[in-house]
């Protein structure tokens, strides 16, 4: 049960329960994607010998009695949102710990300021990590630059397309617009035209482990076309963007000071913000290279299709050698509450929006 990692910790034993759990709601593609990831995840924990039931969890947290029952000796959290409402995610984390038992991913408290876009952005503004401005209502905000309006809580680019693109004269009334017709709080940060990439971390025996930049290209798009990879690109699959997005893993010379540069600010990240198991950093790059951190997803997805496995099992490692490394990586770690108290005071101003 040791495929081709190197942790140093003891042997679970064979047909050990690592429960898998969710929190996909409703039949959205997104959601369903979150069903077919719990699948994946739990062929491949089967295939290494676990019994791995899986539990979705509902938006009362009612089935945590189905998971503290299947007596598991690892629960592998992949919830990400209770009820449809990515804000809720950490709500999961931090019940799913009170069982007692190694979590995967990072903890509840660290998940819930990363999983909001504001409070993630407070974190990196207190670290002196560089990130686009960003506004709540859009006082005060004017001229023609862009801004990109963002939902706070959720993922996957929910709500996004060019139409969420405006000018710095338009911010507060687009704003005011979403307010109105959506669900969910939304905010606008100002956009960065250029390239852009994300970063994957997993953890490793001595900490986390940073897999080489990985672009997203534009191919083909009209001049006049936002360079964003909105709902559509990642998830409609009749969509121009869903088949013009393809990812780059191989570089010319001239982008080796850039790769460094990410992996760098990527690795500062995952040590100041105390992370655990595994995160993806996304960033886009301007014109002068100067790369700014978008957001910092936690618990990424890790569907067989998914970016951040695809950068993995570019890298030589396979599926199950991934999903071994993260059911280690939450024996070995400390199930405490990580690293929260030391985080600045301003962290966290947006969390209850």
């Amino acid at each position: 049960m040791r495929d081709g990692t190197d942790f140093p910790v003891p042997d679970l034993p064979h047909g050990a329960v690592v429960t898998v759990v969710h929190g996909a709601w409703g039949t959205s593609i997104d959601e369903e994607d979150t069903r077919a990831q719990a699948r994946a995840v739990a062929e491949s924990l089967m295939r290494l010998g676990f019994r791995a039931p899986v539990i979705a969890l509902g938006p009362g947290l009612e089935e945590l009695k189905q998971v503290r029952a299947s007596q598991p000796e690892v629960i592998f959290n992949l919830v990400e949102g209770l009820g449809g409402l990515g804000r809720r995610a950490h709500e999961a984390a931090l019940r799913l710990e009170e069982i007692g038992v190694p979590l995967t991913g990072v903890s509840g408290a660290i998940q819930e300021i990363v999983n909001s876009k504001c409070g993630c952005k407070d974190a990196l503004q207190a670290m002196g990590l560089p990130t686009p401005s960003w506004t709540l209502t859009g006082t005060g905000i004017t001229g023609d630059d862009r801004w990109i309006i963002k939902p706070i809580w959720e993922h996957g680019s929910l709500e996004m397309d060019e139409r969420s693109v405006v000018a710095g004269s338009e911010v507060a009334e687009a704003l005011a617009e979403r307010a109105l017709r959506s669900s969910h709080a939304h905010f606008a940060e100002r956009y960065v035209a250029g390239r852009e990439f994300n970063v994957s971390i997993v953890e490793g025996p001595s900490g986390g482990e940073v897999f080489p930049p990985v672009e997203m290209l534009f191919v083909d798009y009209p001049d006049h076309a936002l360079r964003i990879v909105d709902y559509a690109a990642k998830w409609d699959s009749s969509s121009f963007g869903f088949h013009h997005t393809p990812r780059r893993f191989d570089f010319p010379e001239r982008d080796r000071s850039l790769l460094e540069h990410l992996t760098r600010l990527s690795l500062e990240v995952w040590q100041r913000f105390r992370m655990e198991g595994y995160v993806r950093v996304d960033f886009r790059v301007d014109e002068t290279n100067q790369p700014w951190i978008l957001e910092v997803n936690a618990n990424p997805c890790i569907s067989r299709d998914a970016g951040f496995v695809v950068t993995i099992l570019n890298s030589g490692i396979s599926y199950d050698q991934l999903t071994l490394r993260l059911v280690q990586a939450a024996l070995n770690k400390n199930q405490g509450i990580k690293g929260a108290r030391d985080f600045p005071h301003t962290i966290g101003v947006h969390l209850k929006v």
